[in-house]
């Protein structure tokens, strides 16, 4: 006869982790901030641009409801009525409607999310729609006289004047966006099958190669060398564009300042118009599409476009009339015309 084995019960004892446990109560109390959802929703996205630019436009409604007595602590406490008289401050306040849309649809994208995560219910804001975008005047471009104007205008005896004119360089001969310029490391330069290539971080961290014209290369190679002069020597992990007055940029260039720098040489070269760095981006870009010898696919790839139809709206041929197709429609030549006799 077997005897079956009886399986006693034991118990487990478990040891309190105390750090653990501190952790799950301050989680707990995070969620009586508004504050704190923000940052779980921001967490999700790569690009530290989209982050901050997330975390400013979300800031601006709070800030405008709070300027009304209204204390948000979870996103269940966001209702229409506050999308809507923030929708009708910001168009009251002539604000374009690009940034109006801008600034709602981040909104959206938090609500969105927060119901995702089963922080609310129901989508209060789907009733309230969004102003019509309307066409917004294109970004002003410079003219090619004016562009050799700008870049010459810098005084190359000083470090400053050094950074300006290679800043200008790249930003008109490579249509750069300010993110993209002021985050290059000497560390993004490499060379393949005899081409200078700068590794450019654009949009969304999305990567493109860009080969560098030999003109570029030589301003590059000058910079870098007249930069040992004030006792500034570039290693792999530097940063390219060196703004400080003395010593080494231990992070980048706020991107504020290449607006200001543009601006400067805008109007020390007489240039009276309303231009920034995307105005550079924008003549390189038009400057590619006017001279008809790039097709639009590879200008799309050169600007970091997800979409060729980003690209068209730089575009200047669209609105000149030497180039329109009505030109190219010919069946043949037409009998002349014959006066009725009668």
């Amino acid at each position: 006869m077997t005897k079956k084995k009886s399986h006693a019960l034991t118990a487990v004892s478990t040891t309190l982790n105390h750090d653990l446990a501190e952790k799950f109560q301050q989680a707990k109390k995070q969620k009586n901030d508004i504050r704190s959802f923000v940052e779980e929703f921001i967490v999700q996205f790569v690009s530290i641009q989209t982050k901050r630019a997330y975390s400013k436009d979300l800031q601006f409604f709070f800030d405008f409801l709070k300027s009304g007595g209204q204390v948000l602590t979870s996103p269940s406490d966001i209702n229409a009525i506050h999308f809507r008289l923030y929708r009708d401050h910001l168009m009251d306040n002539k604000y374009t409607s690009a940034t109006v849309n801008r600034r709602l649809v981040c909104i959206r994208s938090f609500i969105k999310w927060a119901m995702a995560c089963r922080y609310l219910d129901h989508n209060p804001l789907d009733q309230i729609k969004l102003p019509k975008t309307q066409t917004e005047n294109p970004t002003i471009a410079f003219t090619d006289e004016e562009v050799l104007r700008m870049i010459g205008a810098p005084l190359t005896q000083t470090k400053i004047g050094l950074s300006h004119r290679l800043m200008m360089v790249l930003l008109f001969s490579l249509g750069l966006r300010r993110s993209e310029l002021v985050n290059i490391k000497i560390k993004d330069f490499y060379r393949e099958r005899g081409h200078l290539v700068l590794k450019i971080r654009g949009k969304g961290d999305k990567l493109r190669d860009m080969p560098i014209p030999n003109q570029v290369s030589r301003e590059i190679r000058y910079y870098i060398e007249s930069m040992e002069t004030y006792r500034i020597y570039l290693g792999q992990e530097d940063y390219l564009i060196q703004s400080q007055k003395i010593g080494k940029n231990t992070k980048p260039m706020d991107g504020s300042t290449v607006f200001r720098v543009i601006g400067k040489y805008a109007r020390e070269c007489g240039i009276d118009k309303r231009v920034s760095p995307h105005s550079c981006r924008a003549t390189a870009i038009s400057h590619l599409l006017d001279t008809q010898k790039t097709p639009i696919r590879d200008v799309a790839i050169f600007a970091g476009h997800a979409k060729i139809t980003t690209t068209e709206r730089y575009d200047k041929r669209r609105k000149g009339l030497d180039e329109n197709p009505a030109y190219a429609i010919n069946y043949g030549e037409l009998d002349d015309l014959k006066k009725d006799a009668s």
